[in-house]
């Protein structure tokens, strides 16, 4: 089916994105690519798929793919996109503000199916991705994990023989999670081949057939997935959390008194399609000294509560108190000076040159001081930290997905707001971003700050926490104590698993 023989991509770097990579995909397998963040996975998928060369110029581009014994250099587009399916690891970037239903139906309408064909199609990839609650939704409304599944059934709508997903499962649910491995497992004759980048393998343990490590660019033999999954020596040289293993907590600060944010009965603006408040009657309050998880389904209102917090979001009732000062007439500037914000996709927020040109003006901005030498000595030793140095005149588009998430760390320690909010972190797999978390919220927690997580990564959560909120239908329905909370109605509600037990200890 897929074959790629001794292939090497550079972008310019005096290190190749892709150093040495070849593998054979036969039909019926289903193969996981596992590396650290700028192993390369994204770039060999690229190449996998096409996109490279033929819709991105490397500067190095060397060996042979081919897809069904065709060079793939060598066959038109249209044949070629038809075969593949590509979800990627940032959906916005094939994602328009159509209707669920009319994006699905966009691969299906250029190859010109009758309307009936496409409409049953489209019904079809509903029922079984469990979206039919999402019909008429517009794209752009939708919270990050329904979208990631909303471009997975316009992948699937065409049929491809070789589908590509790029860490299919961030930004997922543990509900939507095993949905995805249902469809996955049941793709069979569908889909002869399945192609997947993922630094969770425990999640689809049940889908793949077998692995390959990358590290630094070079493709390690392909291995059995059940043979490796409890080797935890191969999984952390390849830089990779190991998926099976014994987990430690993060032991931090206690909370003390001091309130950063108060929320009081908010009631927002936006609703649902029901008329009814995507947030009702919610409070709560952060704390110094504290790591609050916030849990929920795709869809809770977990990014408009965060987004009410941020002054992204009108409010229609209820109160937020910010440094014991009512915030509801302040900007959204004004509320970021106390308030630092991590989306999961850094390029929303990310704007200037370059890397240190971005730590900077979060300093600026957030104390309103001059740019000086004290300041850039200030940003350029935040870099240093987490594993940035070096890449100061590096363009921060010019970073891969875990770079960019390590610069929001950055820029979120150089402004030092009291609370920071980590929206789905991208880090919690990959083995020194991990570390790099850690020691953000080690930081955080020792100079009495507070953060808010926003995960669906359970044992992430369970592991750095010091509280959990769980949101479900616009309401608080638990906030508490973390190993309490898995026992709780409320988590019992949302029907997912429980997170692996843990033995409890400092952090590595």
């Amino acid at each position: 089916m897929l074959q790629l023989q001794n292939v090497k991509v550079g972008f310019g770097d005096s290190v190749l994105g892709i150093a040495e990579a070849s593998l054979n995909i036969r039909d019926g397998e289903r193969l996981l690519i596992c590396g650290a963040g700028g192993s390369g996975k994204t770039t060999l998928l690229n190449a996998a798929s096409g996109i490279v060369p033929r819709l991105i110029t490397p500067q190095v581009f060397a060996g042979e793919i081919s897809l069904n014994g065709k060079p793939i250099s060598s066959m038109p587009k249209d044949e070629l996109f038809s075969m593949v399916g590509v979800v990627s690891q940032n959906v916005e970037d094939q994602l328009w503000d159509l209707s669920v239903e009319d994006l699905v139906a966009f691969p299906l309408e250029n190859r010109g199916l009758a309307r009936d064909i496409i409409r049953a199609r489209i019904d079809d990839l509903l029922n079984e991705l469990e979206l039919n609650a999402l019909r008429g939704r517009r794209v752009l409304t939708l919270s990050g994990g329904e979208r990631r599944m909303v471009a997975m059934a316009a992948a699937l709508a065409a049929e491809p023989k070789l589908l590509i997903l790029d860490e299919p499962t961030t930004g997922l649910d543990p509900a939507a999670r095993q949905r995805l491995v249902r469809v996955l497992k049941k793709l069979g004759a569908e889909i002869p081949a399945l192609l997947i980048a993922e630094q969770d393998p425990a999640s689809l343990q049940a889908v793949v057939t077998n692995v390959g490590l990358l590290k630094e660019g070079k493709l390690a033999p392909l291995v059995s997935l059940s043979e490796i999954i409890n080797n935890a020596a191969a999984w952390e040289d390849a830089g990779v959390l190991p998926p099976i293993g014994v987990r430690k907590r993060l032991i931090g600060a206690k909370p003390d008194s001091t309130v950063f944010v108060s929320v009081s009965g908010i009631k927002t603006q936006l609703q649902r399609r029901d008329g009814q408040p995507v947030l009702e009657n919610v409070n709560f309050q952060i704390r110094a000294g504290e790591v609050v998880a916030l849990i929920g389904k795709n869809g809770a209102g977990k990014t408009t509560l965060f987004q009410s917090i941020l002054g992204l979001q009108k409010i229609a009732a209820g109160s937020i108190i910010i440094g014991g000062e009512n915030a509801d007439k302040w900007t959204a500037a004004k509320r970021a000076r106390s308030v630092a914000y991590l989306p999961q996709n850094m390029r929303r927020i990310l704007f200037n040159m370059t890397v240190l040109e971005e730590v900077v003006f979060a300093i600026t901005a957030a104390t309103r001081a001059a740019k000086d030498d004290a300041v850039t000595a200030r940003a350029t030793a935040c870099l240093q930290k987490y594993g940035l140095g070096g890449h100061e005149e590096t363009n921060p588009f010019a970073l891969s997905s875990r770079q960019q998430a390590l610069l929001g760390l950055a820029c979120a320690e150089a402004a030092g707001a009291s609370v920071a909010i980590l929206d789905e972190p991208l880090l919690a797999r990959d083995l020194n971003g991990r570390r790099m978390l850690e020691l953000f919220l080690e930081t955080a927690l020792s100079e009495n700050r507070a953060v808010m997580l926003i995960s669906h990564d359970l044992e992430l959560v369970d592991d750095v926490s010091s509280r959990v909120m769980i949101l479900d239908r616009g309401h608080v329905t638990y906030d508490g104590d973390v190993d309490a909370s898995w026992e709780s109605d409320a988590y019992r509600a949302l029907d997912w698993p429980k997170p692996r037990v843990v033995e409890t200890g400092e952090a590595a």
